[in-house]
């Protein structure tokens, strides 16, 4: 409900403005909060006690960790963003959900290029159940997003020319350059998952959080000035332009602003700086094809929220899908 009331403002705020905003204050606040965690830590005289606060003060900035997992991030959202533009919401949810599917492949072919002959290789090095579990939730979301979708109900109305129509190209609806790019941004979504569990084991979880969070914003920041200086002319350049004008001649009223201003803060703290602590914290425990089978419960939340802000019900679909994807995370725990 916040990104659309942000979206709805007139004029709206461009998403890559958005993102820069809230980039800025996960980094900002993340830094902050390490360098108050450092000066706590240096003034308690039982700091040494802890083996977190002996491994925090051994260790430097991961730059190179921030650098490498952040850039995954940003271009991940950059090519969603982009292929949004020609490709529906439902579709591209369902193609960025393929990280299902292609972490435990890259997970198994990273395990498998180690140098170690007695560590099993390649697609045996995860457990069968996990492999399972994986194409269980994969399932569960398929048939999550068939929950009120425009194809299942041509299915059901007898309209198997409209499908046929909407999968051939139909109407601007068929796969194209957009679905390669969402499909592009989950493999990158994928490799910041596989990645992340090499980093966040050698250092401390603030510190991550503040080297990719600093990234994504220094990142962000680049390129809406690109936007607006190389490819004005372009959508998305001379929407920034727009925007920009806009608030310069004031012409947005400040309590249409504030609201706005608010909703980065919200995005900023909780949706950006504790995702991103939240993950860095979790994958040193956790294995990355076992945290991205818990990622898989968004749609869950997605549905819960939308039921309790918007009053939307699940069908029998989305029962029958969530029941999939918890059954998977079962597996995985239980195995």
């Amino acid at each position: 409900p916040i990104v659309k009331y942000v979206y709805a403002i007139e004029p709206p705020v461009p998403g890559f403005v958005f993102s820069v905003a809230y980039y800025l204050i996960a980094s900002v606040s993340l830094i902050g909060l390490n360098l108050v965690q450092e000066r706590k830590r240096d003034t308690d005289a039982d700091a040494d006690a802890s083996s977190e606060s002996m491994e925090s003060t051994s260790t430097p900035y991961p730059i190179r960790g921030g650098i490498e997992l952040g850039s995954y991030l940003f271009f991940g959202n950059c090519l969603q963003v982009v292929g949004l533009a020609t490709v529906p919401a439902d579709r591209a949810a369902f193609l960025v959900q393929l990280t299902t599917i292609i972490v435990p492949f890259l997970q198994a072919g990273m395990i498998g290029s180690g140098s170690n002959t007695d560590e099993k290789k390649g697609l045996s090095s995860l457990p069968l159940t996990t492999w399972i579990a994986c194409l269980v939730a994969f399932l569960g979301v398929i048939v999550m997003e068939l929950d009120g979708n425009e194809v299942l109900n041509m299915v059901q109305n007898g309209n198997i020319g409209g499908v046929t129509n909407m999968i051939a190209g139909g109407g601007g609806n068929g796969a194209g350059p957009g679905d390669v790019l969402i499909l592009l941004s989950a493999f990158a979504y994928s490799l910041h998952v596989v990645r992340l569990d090499t980093y966040a084991k050698t250092t401390t979880p603030l510190r991550l959080a503040a080297c990719k969070a600093t990234t994504e914003a220094v990142q962000t920041i680049a390129l809406v000035f690109l936007l607006i200086t190389a490819f004005p002319t372009t959508d998305l350049g001379s929407e920034i332009i727009h925007y920009r004008d806009a608030i310069t001649s004031t012409s947005i009223s400040p309590s249409a602003l504030w609201p706005a201003i608010g909703a980065c803060f919200w995005t900023g703290w909780v949706t950006c700086a504790y995702t991103i602590y939240a993950q860095s914290y979790g994958q040193r425990r956790v294995a990355p094809t076992d945290a991205n089978l818990i990622y898989t419960t968004q749609p869950l939340f997605s549905a819960l929220f939308a039921y309790g802000l918007l009053g939307e019900r699940l069908g029998v679909e989305g029962f029958v899908g969530g029941a999939c994807i918890a059954f998977a995370l079962w597996l995985v725990t239980s195995a």
